[in-house]
């Protein structure tokens, strides 16, 4: 996400409240997650070209770039938010929400700013940066008091970007016992990974939901165009045949598809979630880099409400298809991972939620690529085995 100079929005915010906080319906709510873990046994990654053996990490939160290792820290679980929303009237209303976490040392990003029309009873429109609808979660990823886990289960596909500014049209209606919903959206969006730039240019996407009152079905796809900047030893690996790639001239295609499930039987409740990406080419195959032609990831969860106590489990997997090509031949094989967590929740404050939660990842890559035969500094050693405690409360206000 683009970063924004925080002290300029507050002050704006406080000068916008203030004129027309008389004339307008404004509402301030906001959340706020302090979480502190750490791994307690890693298996090792190696590096191809030294031989070096470093411990493995543990990747909390892609988009920001928060990791655990062995060492305790606070910052990539913990975050905080806070909204503005005003509604002006005659089905016209605004939203706003800066954000801020541990991963990208607390720094404010707007990450919300759109303006919402309702066209009449069954249809909006909204305008403005927004959060990629891509997961079962997505609208409310960054407050972890809405769900059971210190975080989301981190075995789905990485988006590459996790907002865009664009247009969306929303459909809701009831029928019966069921409420349905659609929508479809369209825009560009960008980020930022260490050294590296995102564009996300045309971005067209859409999301369908139907539930009742114990189940909710959801499926969603999106599809844009990559282009990739930064240092030129990185811009030049993404090439095929002597082709640059992910350019303004020819940018990357990528595709992502998402199912979800959500279940409610009294006390007890099932959520399950299965998506899938594809990059239209893989990465570098000219520099013997290996490349990826598509990435799996699905979870499923239980748990039961017993007073203010909630315990769960989880159990993921994600699976990457790793390729190398050469003349007259190609080399595919899984770059894989599954994860078992444990977990409680205990509700002891109508606003806030303490959280204790343990989470076992195996490798269960292919022995080929924990080995390092034919493939590249990808996936060496079992550099995804790594065990994980983390001890946190979530708040919202």
């Amino acid at each position: 996400m683009q970063r924004n100079p925080l002290t300029a929005g507050i002050l704006v915010a406080g000068l916008v409240l203030s004129a027309s906080s008389q004339a307008a319906d404004v509402r301030i709510n906001g959340f706020m997650s302090v979480v502190g873990g750490a791994t307690l046994s890693e298996g090792t990654a190696r590096n191809r070209a030294t031989g070096a053996e470093t411990p493995a990490t543990f990747e909390a939160d892609a988009p920001t770039g928060g990791v655990y290792d062995d060492d305790i820290s606070f910052k990539p679980d913990t975050n905080y938010g806070v909204q503005i929303s005003s509604n002006l009237g005659d089905g016209l209303s605004v939203t706003g929400q800066i954000t801020g976490a541990g991963g990208e040392d607390f720094d404010a990003n707007v990450s919300w700013a759109y303006v919402n029309y309702d066209l009449n009873d069954t249809w909006t429109v909204q305008a403005g940066r927004q959060r990629l609808p891509l997961f079962f979660y997505s609208d409310f990823l960054d407050v972890a008091y809405a769900y059971h886990w210190a975080r989301t289960p981190q075995v789905l596909p990485a988006a590459f970007s996790d907002t865009f500014e664009g247009i969306k049209f929303a459909w809701s209606d009831s029928t019966d016992n069921w409420d349905w919903r659609a929508s479809i959206y369209g825009g560009s969006g960008s980020a930022e990974s260490g050294v590296v730039g995102i564009k996300t240019n045309n971005v067209l996407g859409g999301v369908i939901k139907v539930s009742n009152d114990w189940l909710q079905l959801r499926a969603s796809y999106s599809q844009n165009e990559l282009v990739i900047s930064g240092s030129p030893e990185i811009t030049a690996s993404f090439r095929r045949n002597g082709v640059p790639q992910a350019t303004s001239e020819n940018p990357l295609g990528f595709q992502f598809a998402g199912v979800g499930v959500h279940m409610t039987f009294d006390d007890v409740f099932v959520v399950s979630e299965y998506a899938l990406s594809a990059i239209e080419n893989p990465f570098a195959p000219d520099f013997d880099a290996v490349g990826t032609d598509g990435t799996i990831g699905w979870y499923i969860s239980s748990g039961i409400r017993i007073g203010n106590l909630t315990p769960h489990i989880t159990y993921g997997y994600n699976e990457q298809t790793l390729s190398r090509e050469m003349p007259g031949l190609t080399n595919d094989a899984a770059n894989a991972a599954s994860t078992i967590t444990l977990g409680v929740r205990w509700d002891f404050h109508p606003s806030a939620a303490f959280k204790a939660e343990y989470s076992s990842r195996d490798d269960d890559s292919d022995d080929i690529v924990q080995n390092d035969i034919g493939f590249a500094s990808v996936g060496n050693g079992d550099q995804h085995k790594v065990d994980i405690f983390t001890l946190g409360i979530d708040i919202i206000f």
